[in-house]
């Protein structure tokens, strides 16, 4: 299922209480009440909140998405709603495609040979011999890094894009600051 992932930029970054991270989500209106997800479903899900739209642009003259759950199927992920992974022990590298082109931080060459993730996830240039790590690489909204990842279902890459508020509101909530990607 395609999805659009909020990430701190800083990859090590974790939230020392969760739940203020949802009750700040609950008060700008992004995430709505609790969804009593299908046990194999892994992280809190929650339905979309009364701001949402207000909070998420959506591209094209008319996005087909479904913003509730599905009556004829209650255990049908096939809807917009947004989770809160469970926080990962160390940070991931999380990419959205299987072609993926970068540029390097320092000297802004051109990457696109990624079939194998460094364990470290620390990358030495072949173009200015930087070391740096994956995070800080520009991944065109393909890929990302961290331990803690928010993310809403049902939105294809492009499809939707978050606006500065919510980005803004997601930093104050968590004095980090945030950027997205989309798994396809």
């Amino acid at each position: 299922m395609p999805k659009l992932v909020f990430h701190a930029k800083d990859p090590e970054y974790f939230p020392n209480d969760i739940p203020n991270i949802v009750n700040g989500l609950q008060q700008i209106g992004f995430l709505g009440n609790k969804w009593q997800s299908p046990e194999s479903v892994l992280g809190e899900r929650y339905l979309i909140g009364g701001s949402f739209l207000s909070l998420v642009t959506f591209m094209g003259c008319a996005p087909a998405i479904e913003l509730s759950p599905l009556e004829a199927q209650p255990d049908s992920l096939g809807f917009c709603h947004i989770e809160i992974e469970t926080l990962k022990p160390k940070v991931e590298f999380i990419r959205g495609s299987e072609h993926l082109v970068s540029r390097c931080p320092h000297c802004r060459k051109r990457h696109a040979n990624w079939e194998k993730i460094p364990d470290t996830l620390l990358y030495s240039c072949d173009g200015c011999a930087v070391v740096s790590h994956l995070s800080e690489y520009d991944w065109k909204n393909t890929a990302g890094c961290g331990r803690f990842f928010i993310s809403l279902h049902g939105i294809y890459p492009q499809e939707a894009l978050p606006t500065s508020n919510l980005l803004q509101a997601l930093e104050k909530i968590s004095d980090v600051e945030w950027g997205y990607f989309y798994i396809q």
